[in-house]
């Protein structure tokens, strides 16, 4: 233990040097003859704990000395030794100095004694407390660092258990919104294990396959796949599950509860659990009319590849049938007509009169000739362009179709039709012409018909033309499958004009049962 350490100033060596020899075996003295002295060693020498000080000395007093060592280290304890006895002297200097105690001279060794016994206790004291008081600061100090952790620590525990809150929330919205999507979507939802065992399908496996839920999952994915598809589909749950990457959507077979495969589309999911568990999800959509839709797309477009080569066809065969009436009806015509001309100018240079009559009667001959052929080349146009149509409108053209059909077909016509001209432009008229000019042709051409009824009447704002005929009839849905020639171009060609006049053509026919062909179109048409 370090020795208690005094500092002794007085002006009179014989006083530091009785001070010394009484006091300097139980503590370490330090001298000074003068408060300057005294101030000096004050600041030097550390843990000085006790300053005994005469009040007179030459330079600054006792008191003063004692008051700037309080400014510098207010700890260590202050004695003041002085001559006088008068109390407000002594009050002055205890003030002035912060004097703990102060002693008469001369002073006596016991009192001198016991005075520094305190000071020394009150000393040691004073630095416990010190250190007391650092202590507790410091450990105060370290109680406001810890009690701030712990308030960063709660209010981060309140942060997450607001966030868990908060997700708790978004996960049961999340489960309701799921649970509400997967009752409400028509689509199949499938959850189930990396080694296939079902864990969740929605109500849409009974509506689409006919299974309860609990039902489909006990069976593997697998089995109610068609055979075709078990591998490929198996492989990509394999890939799935190695690069988590979802594969494109396939289309496949699955099998119904009343062992019927249904078109369906699949897509294949996989979803992490956060336990590590891994889990593989599929929607699986019904594409039947899907498929219904792009078969009929095909045929359409197939059909529209066969009506533009019938067409072309078409038209070489016009071409070649208007080629041979011309050669074989108009060529010989007007060559046995030269002929006959060439024979009567024959006849004129000869004078006979016997001769005279015959000229007349080969030139009316020659005009009734010459008359059917103009018939000829009028029905050749009429066949080639409806000129009645633009010219008188198409209510007349019907009659004059409907009058050469009965001029030339052995069939009974049963005709009763209104004026519905007016509401259609000459170019919608042109059209409805070949409606019904194609309709009769088809009836003469496959109908086998002996009575042909036809209707055109105005019901409302709507506009009707029908054609019936007793025919033989035909399966409506069957040749509506027909590609190609066997489908023909005349209801291809029917139908497309339909479609430019934004009307409706339906069919009803059956096998031995006859045909009705019905047209209906609107009085307010928007084709655009």
């Amino acid at each position: 233990m370090k020795p208690f350490k005094i500092l002794f100033v007085d002006d009179e060596e014989i006083n530091l040097l009785n001070f010394r020899m009484i006091f300097q075996d139980r503590y370490e003295i330090i001298t000074a003859l003068s408060g300057e002295e005294g101030l000096q060693k004050f600041e030097k020498i550390a843990d000085i704990g006790l300053v005994i000080s005469d009040q007179r000395m030459p330079g600054i007093s006792g008191t003063d000395m004692l008051s700037k060592m309080y400014d510098i280290d207010p700890d260590p304890i202050r004695v003041l030794l002085t001559a006088h006895s008068q109390v407000e002297y002594i009050l002055d200097a205890i003030n002035l100095g912060r004097i703990y105690q102060y002693i008469l001279k001369p002073w006596d060794t016991n009192e001198l004694n016991h005075v520094i016994d305190r000071a020394r206790v009150l000393y040691q004291l004073k630095k416990e407390n010190i250190s007391l008081t650092d202590e507790l600061a410091e450990k105060n100090k370290n109680l406001k660092l810890t009690n701030q952790k712990l308030i960063n620590v709660n209010i981060e525990l309140e942060r997450d258990v607001q966030r868990r809150k908060t997700l708790e929330v978004s996960l049961r919205e999340s489960e309701e919104r799921f649970r509400k999507f997967a009752l409400a979507t028509q689509d199949i939802i499938v959850l189930f294990n990396i080694k296939g065992k079902g864990l969740y399908a929605n109500p849409a496996v009974e509506n689409l396959l006919g299974y309860k839920s609990n039902e489909f999952l006990k069976k593997p994915l697998a089995l109610a796949l068609h055979p075709d598809n078990r591998s490929v589909v198996q492989e990509e749950i394999a890939m799935l599950l190695a690069t988590n990457r979802s594969p494109h959507p396939r289309e496949v077979k699955i099998q119904k509860k009343n062992q019927e495969y249904l078109d369906m589309e699949m897509n294949l999911f996989c979803i992490d659990l956060s336990g590590g568990e891994r889990i593989v999800g599929s929607m699986i959509r019904d594409i039947t009319q899907r498929k219904i839709s792009e078969e009929q797309l095909r045929l359409s477009e197939e059909r529209l590849g066969d009506l533009s080569a019938m067409l072309i066809t078409a038209q070489d065969d016009e071409r070649r049938r208007l080629a041979m009436e011309l050669h074989d009806e108009f060529g010989q015509s007007l060559a046995a007509l030269k002929l006959q001309l060439r024979a009567m100018e024959n006849n004129l240079y000869n004078s006979n009169e016997c001769f005279k009559e015959n000229v007349i009667d080969g030139l009316r001959e020659l005009r009734q000739y010459v008359n059917m052929q103009i018939e000829n080349v009028r029905n050749l146009s009429r066949e080639l362009w409806p000129m009645m149509v633009d010219h008188l409108g198409v209510d007349a053209a019907f009659e004059s179709l409907i009058s050469g059909f009965l001029d030339h077909a052995d069939i009974e016509l049963d005709i009763n039709m209104e004026a519905i001209g007016k509401y259609f432009s000459v170019e919608e008229q042109r059209h409805l012409y070949r409606l019904l000019q194609e309709s009769l042709n088809n009836v003469i051409k496959h109908a086998q018909a002996t009575n042909i009824q036809v209707r055109a009447r105005v019901v409302g704002d709507q506009i009707v033309l029908a054609v019936h005929d007793n025919g033989c009839g035909f399966d409506v849905e069957e040749v509506s499958k027909f590609t190609g020639k066997r489908r023909g171009i005349g209801l291809q060609s029917i139908a497309e004009r339909m479609k430019i006049l934004c009307g409706k053509m339906e069919i009803n026919s059956r096998p031995g049962m006859g045909t009705s062909i019905i047209f209906t179109l609107t009085k307010d048409r928007d084709c655009k």
